[in-house]
């Protein structure tokens, strides 16, 4: 009767961590929302303690204690590696989706020109959290007078910055509410593509490091040890196994020389590119980085084609929204390559080919937005044409992905079989031999 279950009793906590929460929501929601309400602050932060605390003492049960050094690098830093990556994505998607809905009710309240903060404190009375309290924030500062695009960074609301984009492009053209509708389905549809595509790509990444690591183990440890028995029984080996020996006889002793720089260079391209992977799957990639950006660079190019389809729309010049664009476009190192196209285009350079010469565009979109100018059907062929980029940068990812995968899968499939095999085979002549 006086056992303990350990670790396991944390788990215990898990139900006044529960009750906390709903006791905090009843009680909170006949109130008027504040943004920083001490007791509420404190009661959820001791609600999330408890939780975490469960399931710490939830993972301690199920692994153990951290016995030995095998056992925290194999089993420890794992496990909680990926429940770490798995908890932020789960916040990063719950809190981006739910900014995303406040934004497409404020894009309500301009079109049926109700007043923005009311729609703001409308949601933050529904939603009574985290997402409730920035709401709240952002309609204050709205009553203050401020515009959207510093109401949203005040606010500290995650939106794509495409988003960020159409807000500051809607607000100076006076079209809010039809850049935040043309923006926010399309940018949750293009997010979702892009995130299903990363997916597989980190998939296979794992799976080469997990096969790498298992190879480099077999070469060191089971193979020398295979040689030496059967050496002992004096017993032949079998053809492949002899090919398998030799293989890895040949990398352990001088092969790595001239591999090792190539395993190293795919080694830190790995690690690079895992850890993108990570930081976009729990939204903390930024596009700015010097690489990352020219990786979208299509991708930008329909934003600003959208952005361009809005101007012509409100009959704006298109000198000056390329202008426009440039200033307030959120990743900062685009905005050279704007100005420069907008330089041109003001200089008497036709605006589709100065987005070429910055590889926005492609020659088609050129030709297509050239003769849609001179038919005047411009906004429309602005739209078509960065609806047209975004499907063929999406469609582009998924083949590179659809091209590569089968024939790493294949590889990798090769691979495996021919250590199973040439280690299985001994198995059965050793059988045999003995008897």
């Amino acid at each position: 009767m006086g056992d303990s279950l350990g670790p396991f009793n944390l788990l215990l906590l898990a139900l006044p961590g529960i009750a906390l929460k709903i006791a905090v929501r009843v009680m909170y929601a006949q109130r008027s929302f504040a943004a920083a309400d001490p007791l509420r602050i404190l009661l959820q932060a001791a609600s999330t303690v408890m939780l975490v605390l469960a399931a710490i003492g939830g993972t301690l049960g199920v692994l153990g204690p951290p016995t030995s050094i095998s056992v925290v690098v194999l089993g420890w830093i794992p496990t909680l590696a990926v429940s770490l990556v798995v908890v932020l994505m789960v916040i990063d998607r719950y809190r981006r989706g739910e900014h995303r809905a406040l934004i497409w009710s404020v894009a309500l309240a301009a079109e049926r020109s109700i007043p923005l903060p009311e729609a703001a404190r409308a949601f933050a009375d529904e939603m009574q959290n985290d997402s409730g309290a920035r709401a709240l924030l952002l309609a204050n500062s709205l009553e203050r007078g401020q515009p959207l695009s510093i109401a949203v960074r005040e606010a500290r609301l995650k939106v794509a910055p495409s988003l960020r984009l159409s807000i500051e492009v809607g607000e100076t053209l006076g079209m809010l509410a039809p850049a935040l509708k043309q923006q926010l389905g399309e940018s949750a549809e293009t997010d979702s593509l892009l995130r299903s595509t990363i997916a597989r790509m980190y998939y296979l990444y794992i799976v080469l490091l997990v096969l790498s690591g298992a190879m480099t183990f077999v070469m060191l440890r089971i193979v020398p040890v295979f040689q030496k028995m059967f050496d002992e029984f004096g017993l032949k080996l079998p053809a492949m196994t002899t090919l398998l020996i030799n293989v890895c006889n040949y990398f352990v002793e001088r092969g790595w020389y001239m591999a090792a720089p190539l395993i190293l260079l795919a080694q830190g391209v790995a690690v690079v590119l895992g850890i993108a992977g990570v930081l976009f799957f729990v939204g903390w990639l930024p596009r700015d980085l010097p690489v990352v950006w020219r990786l979208f660079r299509r991708y930008d190019g329909a934003l600003v084609l959208r952005s361009l389809a809005l101007a012509v729309r409100r009959g704006a010049k298109l000198v000056d929204a390329l202008y426009l664009i440039a200033e307030v476009y959120p990743i900062r190192r685009m905005r050279p390559g704007l100005i420069r196209a907008a330089q041109r285009a003001a200089q008497g350079a036709a605006w589709p080919e100065a987005l070429r010469r910055e590889r926005l565009i492609t020659r088609t979109d050129v030709a297509v937005l050239s003769a849609a100018e001179r038919a005047d059907n411009l906004a429309w062929a602005l739209e078509e044409m960065a609806d047209s980029a975004l499907r063929r940068q999406t469609y582009w990812l998924q083949t590179v992905l659809n091209v590569m995968y089968p024939p790493i899968v294949l590889v990798v499939a090769a691979v495996v079989g021919f250590f199973v095999i040439g280690l299985f085979l001994p198995l059965i002549a050793l059988i045999q031999g003995m008897s």
